[in-house]
């Protein structure tokens, strides 16, 4: 079966890059050899591993239990060759990361500055607002991610946390006057298209908790654009504390019920790999972490 452990790595390509072509191109390989490798491998153990038409593919019953016994296999083959890597060695290659423009600009491109100086034979690729699928689609190495994660194969990180707050401007508030915070859900809302459910958030205050569900007037993907929205007077809108930071400031926002908290939201790296990262990745997440 040794012999065959090139093509089921193939194999793991093309399940976990969910294409033929995603694998050909992550492997180096004409798309005809992926396809030869898998039907080899399906003949040489007599079971279909894949079901595939047009558009997906779908693991069989076989399949599956293929990927699970030999997850950890890989692994492990992972771990023994990060091992043996010498950390002290100079990096190199291309690190390729996304984050929202807002965290990239006010945090993340600082630490990313010194860490390139701290590199100088690694080259960056910086994407903005890529979707956690182009995580290898696109050969990203590691997504920077604020809020709580979807549901996802991706594995993660925790880099650090912050505050959400509950805003409006001054001018809608005077036109809603608001007695407490159940009312607030009758108000027009600004609701952020990024969140599974971007119309429930719950509210703590001591022991007790209220919980708001509201309908969207206007939505946004970009906490930038909400924030401009919510400075129009155009509706009320959930928003990191440190995005508005100057707003509350400056009177131009104002919190709406601060004694009600929401709950504090993570910094993640999010990254699609088995478990050994590749040494560029892990040690940049490492110094995002001591940074952040």
């Amino acid at each position: 079966m040794h012999a065959q452990l090139d093509k089921i790595h193939t194999f793991f390509a093309v399940v976990e890059s969910g294409s033929f072509t995603r694998a050909a191109d992550n492997l180096g390989l004409s798309k005809a050899m992926v396809s030869l490798h898998i039907k080899t491998l399906e003949q040489v153990l007599g079971v279909a591993l894949l079901t595939r038409n047009t558009r997906n593919l779908a693991l069989t019953e076989s399949g599956n239990q293929l990927y699970q016994d030999f997850k950890g296999i890989f692994c492990d083959i992972d771990l023994a060759v990060s091992r043996i890597t010498d950390d002290s060695q100079p990096l190199s290659g291309e690190l390729r990361i996304t984050s929202t423009w807002e965290y990239g600009q006010q945090f993340l491109m600082p630490p990313v500055a010194r860490f390139c100086q701290r590199h100088p034979g690694l080259t960056l690729s910086y994407n903005v607002g890529a979707s956690l699928d182009d995580l290898v689609s696109n050969k990203l190495d590691v997504a920077i991610r604020l809020g709580t994660l979807r549901d996802s194969s991706l594995k993660s990180r925790k880099l650090g946390e912050y505050r959400i707050v509950l805003v409006a401007s001054p001018l809608l508030m005077a036109r809603y006057p608001l007695q407490q915070l159940s009312e607030v859900a009758t108000l027009p809302w600004i609701h952020n298209s990024n969140l599974p459910h971007p119309g429930r958030w719950h509210f703590q205050c001591g022991q007790d908790r209220c919980d708001v569900k509201s309908e969207a007037r206007y939505s946004a993907n970009s906490a930038q654009i909400m924030r401009q929205m919510a400075l129009a007077g155009m509706g009320v809108a959930v928003l990191p504390e440190w995005l508005v930071t100057d707003d509350l400031a400056s009177g131009e926002l104002q919190l709406l019920f601060n004694d009600w908290q929401l709950p504090v939201q993570p910094v993640s790296a999010v990254f699609a790999t088995r478990t050994a990262l590749p040494r560029k990745t892990r040690m940049f997440i490492d110094y995002l972490c001591a940074e952040l």
